[in-house]
């Protein structure tokens, strides 16, 4: 029962049905999930909707926490409000995406909640925009290409000249099939843009699958997915997106993910679907719900020797690549080292210093990676091939 709840909970959200459980609600186990999964608002505004609990205490701190949120997003969202017309007045065009544009998709937008607001920028406004968040009593927190991010008080932005700064192993270059995204930029409010829904439905398959490939993805990624389809389905061109998931060698990923969408949560779409593997779907829910928002949680080092090029993972071959990693891994963000592959060493003593807070769990991960067998990395392997990734 405590494997069902929350995913229960879930299709009750996507279809705005009430929910029937088998029995009574778990509710130290709906929350834990909950905070795991970064949904507790979804959690307080199901409370609210349908009056899953008769604990007095248990629905005022759910009633406090949803009202809560709301308001935070809402602030948030003026905030960015404000950036984004400064941003106009600059002469600097800039994309949201993910968080800003999907919250409309919720029955209450303030409901998704997002960590920071993504934005993208044209890579030769690049300093134009630090000047700008500098001027404004922004701070920097991460300073290497593709990705900026700053922060001030509540707001945390991040700033992409590329919406990918990482490949999958083995198939088609995602940092240059997103690096047409202003191809599919459409005019929004001055000089924001915001992405063509079949574009950003793409985008949202592949950042999910970015993260599962490098270590987990939460159950939010999963429902922006199925919220996408559920209010977009007429009019997205299915044909054409499945057609670019094939090119992107994603296509048993793609239906991977459409068909988690149709088993967990309800969702109906016109789009033609295989028939869902549902021992791999029940495994991969299992997965999801043993990890956080990002896979944080997962222990990463069967993931960093599954996803080593060779066919026999050596251990002492990944860890020298997770401390000395080649030019190639790394010069999307240290781009002084584009056909200057001799300036390596300059870059790995660059990416020491930027990353001094992540080396204690870096140390980590390397005793993981020091114990992990054969057999668990190709079980491991095999559940990843198996839907898809």
């Amino acid at each position: 029962m405590l494997d069902t709840q929350f995913p229960l909970l879930l299709h009750s959200f996507v279809q705005d049905a009430p929910p029937e459980p088998d029995g009574l609600w778990n509710i130290p186990h709906l929350w834990r999930t909950a905070v795991e999964q970064n949904l507790l608002p979804v959690l307080a505004y199901e409370n609210k909707r349908w009056k899953l609990f008769d604990d007095p205490n248990v629905c005022r701190q759910l009633d406090g926490l949803l009202y809560g949120t709301v308001a935070t997003n809402l602030n948030r969202c003026v905030d960015f409000e404000t950036l984004s017309a400064s941003f106009t007045e600059h002469g600097i065009a800039h994309m949201p995406v993910k968080g800003y544009y999907l919250r409309k998709l919720y029955p209450t937008p303030e409901l998704r909640t997002f960590g920071d607001i993504d934005l993208l920028i044209h890579p030769e406004d690049r300093q134009k925009v630090h000047n700008l968040m500098l001027s404004l009593g922004y701070t920097v927190k991460q300073d290497w290409e593709p990705t900026y991010s700053y922060i001030k008080d509540a707001e945390y932005y991040e700033i992409h000249t590329n919406l990918m700064d990482g490949n999958l192993d083995g198939r088609t270059d995602l940092q240059a099939y997103f690096d047409a995204a202003w191809a599919h930029a459409e005019p929004d409010d001055g000089l924001r843009f915001r992405p063509e829904d079949d574009f950003h439905f793409i985008y949202t398959v592949c950042h999910l699958a970015k993260h599962l490939y490098g270590g987990g993805a939460g159950l939010r990624m999963y429902l922006d997915v199925a919220l996408y389809i559920k209010h977009k389905d007429d009019s997205l061109h299915w044909q054409a997106i499945a057609g670019e998931f094939v090119a992107l060698h994603l296509a048993e990923f793609f239906y991977t993910v459409m068909n988690a969408c149709r088993v967990w949560f309800g969702t109906k779409t016109i789009c033609p679907l295989p028939e869902p593997d549902t021992e791999a779907l029940d495994r991969l829910l299992s997965y999801t719900l043993d990890s956080d928002l990002f896979g944080h949680s997962r222990d990463h080092a069967v993931i960093e020797l599954r996803n080593e090029k060779d066919e026999a993972p050596s251990r002492s071959r990944v860890l020298r690549k997770m401390l000395f990693p080649p030019a190639a891994e790394i010069e999307s963000r240290y781009t002084f080292l584009r056909n200057r592959h001799w300036l390596l060493p300059l870059a790995w003593l660059v990416r020491l210093f930027a990353n001094l807070r992540l080396i204690p769990s870096r140390i980590c991960q390397m005793k993981q990676v020091t114990k992990t067998d054969k057999a668990s990395v190709e079980t491991y392997d095999g559940f990843m091939r198996r839907i898809g990734l």
